[in-house]
């Protein structure tokens, strides 16, 4: 009888440590915690001159083996001051993909800002997202230009009107002494089916309201695609996924902008 019990006591221990890991748990090392704002502060110590240069890739999803292509080339590249990732970073929103992915862009010498995307929103992504990353609408200006990271993932909402936030897009793009343009970052373009389309007249009306806009960046469609979709003078820029092995170096200069495809 006794034995039995020691056979039944150890199983139970057994199964405790079985079943302790769970793969929603969100339990970042800080060099994978609050990156924006890192790498804000190592914008904040370069030094800038005339012309911003800006790498931008999107949807790794499950991708590593060509995000670790991607970031080995672009680590050989001369100068680039910051690279933008347009979002879904990871395929289901696991806390394990946001890690694996990162793990990667740790080795990148430039510092790096990334938008969420639908599918980073997948179970509990939304707070693996705001662990690693911060805040989902955020911005930070670098020379004479603000970078404006907005949620733009309406589905993963329901629809329900809030999203993309609008009144804080505007509160960005409001005009200032500390920049004189201004690049908006999002995964969802306004005119696609998982934008929320009651707020796409409003959303494009924002981004046009002061004349600041250069461009706007986003992803989703995993395809090169540079559109006026508004008829006014300003282009929505789809980024390559990087499965397709090859990304954007944009430069910006006087207030104009060079884009150019590299593949790799």
């Amino acid at each position: 009888m006794r034995i039995l019990l020691f056979i039944i006591a150890l199983t139970c221990v057994s199964c405790t440590d079985m079943f302790d890991y769970s793969p929603y748990i969100v339990d970042f090392s800080p060099e994978n915690s609050s990156v924006n704002a890192s790498n804000i502060e190592k914008l904040k110590g370069q030094t800038t001159d005339d012309t911003i240069t800006i790498a931008v890739t999107g949807d790794t999803h499950r991708a590593y083996d060509e995000t670790a292509s991607f970031v080995d080339y672009v680590s050989r590249m001369p100068r680039i001051d910051l690279l933008i990732h347009t979002g879904d970073f990871s395929d289901f929103g696991l806390p394990k993909q946001y890690e694996w992915i990162n793990n990667i862009l740790l080795r990148l010498k430039s510092p790096y800002f990334v938008t969420i995307g639908n599918h980073d929103l997948v179970g509990n992504g939304s707070y693996a997202y705001e662990k690693m990353f911060g805040e989902m609408n955020f911005s930070f200006i670098y020379s004479t230009v603000k970078f404006i990271f907005i949620n733009t993932n309406s589905r993963e909402y329901k629809f329900n009107g809030l999203v993309p936030d609008i009144k804080w897009l505007g509160n960005e793009l409001e005009p200032d002494n500390e920049f004189s343009k201004a690049v908006v970052v999002f995964h969802t373009p306004p005119f696609d089916e998982d934008f929320d389309s009651s707020l796409e007249t409003e959303f494009h009306s924002m981004i046009a309201k002061y004349d600041n806009v250069l461009f706007t960046l986003h992803g989703h469609s995993h395809r090169h695609e540079i559109t006026l979709p508004y008829q006014d003078s300003i282009p929505y820029i789809n980024t390559y996924g990087v499965q397709q092995q090859s990304f954007y170096i944009i430069q910006i200069s006087n207030d104009e902008f060079n884009i150019e495809t590299v593949v790799f």
